[in-house]
């Protein structure tokens, strides 16, 4: 009886031939590599997609008509950037200062002052204003409560680009200090009923600060940008791995030639 020439235990982990494994594990980085690049670019496309969509509607939105009432949060979305003139008044008593907002490289607030139009609240944003280097001296964010005509457009709450689920830090007394709120931590804040959205001031309205409002924070040719570059990636990596292939080609094309030298000889 013959013995095996090798037993279970010393079986090769492989079935692909010594001279090829070099070869499989490129060719298996190279589709696990653009599998990733592709996914990157095409998500960076869509990204694109979406801000061209909300430029068109902020272009619809600025040739609209006026809007003179408070919408309802389902219908917000079809309203976002279309200007509104309320009539009403500030409720500067409770205010809120969104904490950690940049401008030009410098820390400060964005001001939030609830509205009162007829019997609906909502936050106005009033704009920027810097912070002052003894971060206990809050601002002074007074502001009348006489009767006014508001212009502002409706804008998403600020947020940031990953929400953490850690609470708002307990604070008493107004102005209140708020790091992201979302609607209902403003709502429980302010104890008003409020829209899941707000108004961004008109820049020419007064009681306001800086109010450099921007539609979308990177237009769609930096998207685009980043797609070119996830491709160009790819291209990369199909360009080397087709170097290695005819190095390892021609490496494998000179032992054969020796191989087949050697056994010519005598």
């Amino acid at each position: 009886m013959g013995t095996q020439p090798y037993s279970a235990a010393t079986a090769p982990a492989s079935n692909v031939p010594p001279g090829y494994r070099r070869p499989a594990i490129a060719t298996g980085l190279l589709v696990a590599l653009l599998a990733l690049f592709f996914s990157a670019g095409f998500w960076q496309l869509d990204r694109a997609d979406e801000k061209w969509t909300v430029l068109d509607s902020a272009a619809r939105a600025a040739t609209g008509d006026r809007l003179t009432s408070l919408v309802s949060d389902a219908e917000a979305a079809d309203y976002r950037f279309y200007t509104f003139e309320l009539r009403g008044r500030y409720l500067p008593e409770r205010q809120v200062l969104l904490d950690n907002m940049t401008q030009d490289g410098r820390n400060g607030y964005q001001v939030l002052t609830p509205f009162l139009s007829g019997t609906q609240y909502v936050m106005v944003n009033r704009g920027w204003l810097p912070a002052g280097n003894d971060r206990t001296q809050l601002p002074d964010i007074g502001v009348a409560a006489d009767e006014r005509v508001l212009i502002a457009r409706l804008s998403a709450l600020p947020a940031p680009g990953l929400r953490l689920a850690a609470p708002q830090t307990a604070a008493s007394g107004w102005p209140r200090r708020m790091l992201f709120p979302d609607h209902a931590q403003l709502q429980a804040a302010l104890q008003l009923p409020l829209p899941a959205y707000q108004l961004q001031l008109d820049p020419a309205q007064p009681d306001g600060y800086r109010r450099d409002w921007q539609t979308v924070a990177a237009g769609p040719a930096k998207h685009f940008g980043y797609a070119l570059q996830w491709f160009s990636f790819a291209g990369l990596a199909c360009l080397f791995y087709l170097i290695l292939m005819y190095q390892w080609w021609r490496s494998r094309k000179a032992a054969t030639a020796r191989l087949t030298v050697t056994s010519e000889l005598p």
